[in-house]
């Protein structure tokens, strides 16, 4: 081979270099595939098998919670409306009036009927604020003091009535979440956040968390562009030199420098597929697709608003669930509380709450909410012996005449014995290792850990997303230079082998 021959094969070595490094630059890999590693390392908590199972778990958990809620939050719920037909019901087939039928409720079921005679609980909200005029005038102290009063001998009732107007007022209107389903149907009510975290993000988590975990292992992706980038600096170098210097170098000495081409090749394909770059790349685009409907920036910034909202139902049920809870241990002391300060009796206390807050003493009255799931069997029991007929039959009743009510009455065994031992969720913990066994707890874990790891990637993952060339095009392009260098080098090897004597 000519001497201008030798020097032209090494300038294309050189130029082959050159277009990986301007390829590098021109396609801003450095700082997408930087985005793409900050995601990997963002969201990998979020990705970890256990907190995926969890996840469901903890969805499935407040899923049930809403279920139950939804009919006997507001009027349009239903469960209301539903209260007098199910006394209606029973009188007509017992024979007994409408007075004993509730009094019958009201003797055996006290929880229960306590329950019952509060709904709507939006009616509970609008007591709330002539609750606290009437302690402010019983009491001799202001509103705020009254308040001030609960919060300091009553934390846990207080909590219930703080909380319990923004809840039912934003159960049907979430403020602030202008958030919309993977779909675009538009999101306005406690069951469509569920719906969307249920049905839309979670079900990415769980599908697409091998591609997560496989895009994430053997180092991730930021290392792709200064591979790509030291490549072609020192295939373009070392070309250039070899363009120099081989002119004037012994025909051996050629040969090892095609040899050290060809090698370079081969290391290159060796790590594409070493590093299970075509499958893992493939599932990371396939990642982004799922995925990406939840890092929009529109979504992103309704995630807060609604994840607020959750966390709002949570504690004011909170208190009211269980024992643990706190508020039923409450009722008793509050009540002595206003007849000693008031210098008025239990009696007369009990008998004003009555006559001027008649659903707020019965939300009291139902407290815990496990004593009303105590009491649901009992309760399908006396309805069947007094209607006469099999309990499956007062259970089609619930199913049939008052469905609405009956969804309530079927679900709440389910939120009372998981709220504060969620079923499944044995293994979820916190970013930072604490224990997800509660409701509560799991809406804390989503409103502080997974709502903000999104946040904080979504620009990254929208980087990563929206930026061409798609990450499929990345093994291919390595694997195309490898090769080509790989033949490139093969064949002036040959080309330039010393002949034998």
């Amino acid at each position: 081979m000519s001497r201008s021959m030798t020097r032209w094969s090494w300038l294309v070595v050189a130029a082959v270099g050159l277009f990986v490094v301007v390829l590098v630059f021109a396609l801003n890999l450095f700082g997408r595939l930087n985005a793409a590693q900050e995601v990997l390392g963002g969201l990998q908590p979020a990705f970890n098998a256990e907190r995926v199972a969890g996840d469901r778990a903890a969805i499935n958990e407040i899923s049930i919670v809403v279920d139950t809620l939804d009919p006997l939050m507001t009027r349009e719920g239903g469960a209301s409306a539903d209260v007098p037909k199910l006394v209606e019901f029973v009188s007509q087939k017992s024979g007994l009036t409408l007075p004993q039928v509730l009094g019958a409720l009201q003797e055996n079921f006290p929880h229960t009927t306590g329950l019952l005679t509060a709904l709507p609980l939006s009616d509970v909200s609008a007591e709330i604020p002539q609750l606290v005029e009437f302690l402010s005038t019983t009491l001799k102290l202001s509103p705020d003091q009254v308040m001030a009063a609960l919060q300091q001998n009553f934390p846990k009732l207080a909590q219930v009535i703080t909380n319990l107007p923004k809840t039912t007022e934003g159960w049907n209107n979430v403020p602030g979440a202008e958030l919309t389903r993977f779909d675009g149907t538009v999101i306005k009510t406690v069951p469509q956040i569920r719906d969307y975290f249920n049905t839309d993000v979670i079900p990415v988590v769980e599908r697409q968390q091998g591609h997560f975990r496989a895009l994430d292992s053997r180092g991730g992706v930021g290392f792709l562009a200064p591979l790509l980038l030291i490549l072609g600096v020192i295939v373009m170098l070392f070309g250039l030199a070899m363009a120099v210097l081989a002119p004037g170098l012994p025909k051996e000495m050629n040969s090892a420098g095609w040899l050290v081409v060809t090698v370079v090749g081969v290391v290159v394909v060796v790590l594409v597929l070493g590093l299970n770059l075509f499958g893992r790349l493939s599932g990371g685009d396939d990642l982004l697709g799922a995925a990406g409907p939840a890092f929009t920036a529109e979504r992103v910034a309704g995630h807060a608003s609604a994840i607020d909202m959750v966390e709002t139902v949570t504690d004011t049920f909170d208190p009211a669930a269980t024992p643990e809870g706190g508020g039923a241990d409450e009722v008793p002391k509050l009540l002595a509380f206003v007849s000693k300060t008031s210098g008025l009796s239990p009696e007369q206390v009990a008998g004003a709450l009555q006559e001027n807050f008649p659903k707020t003493l019965g939300l009291l009255s139902a407290l815990p909410l496990t004593e009303v799931t105590a009491e649901v069997p009992k309760l399908v029991a006396f309805l069947a012996t007094t209607l006469n007929v099999t309990p499956e039959a007062v259970n089609a009743v619930f199913t049939d005449t008052v469905p609405r009510l009956g969804q309530s009455v079927a679900n709440l065994p389910q939120v009372t014995s998981g709220w504060n031992n969620i079923p499944g969720a044995q293994d979820l913990t916190r970013f930072g290792g604490e224990p997800v066994k509660s409701v509560p707890q799991a809406a804390a874990y989503f409103k502080q850990d997974v709502i903000p790891a999104i946040d904080a990637q979504s620009a990254n993952f929208r980087k990563v997303d929206t930026t061409w060339p798609p990450l499929t095009v990345f093994a291919p392009l390595l694997l195309i230079v490898g090769i080509i260098v790989f033949i490139y080098g093969l064949a002036m090897l040959f080309l330039t082998r010393p002949s034998r004597s």
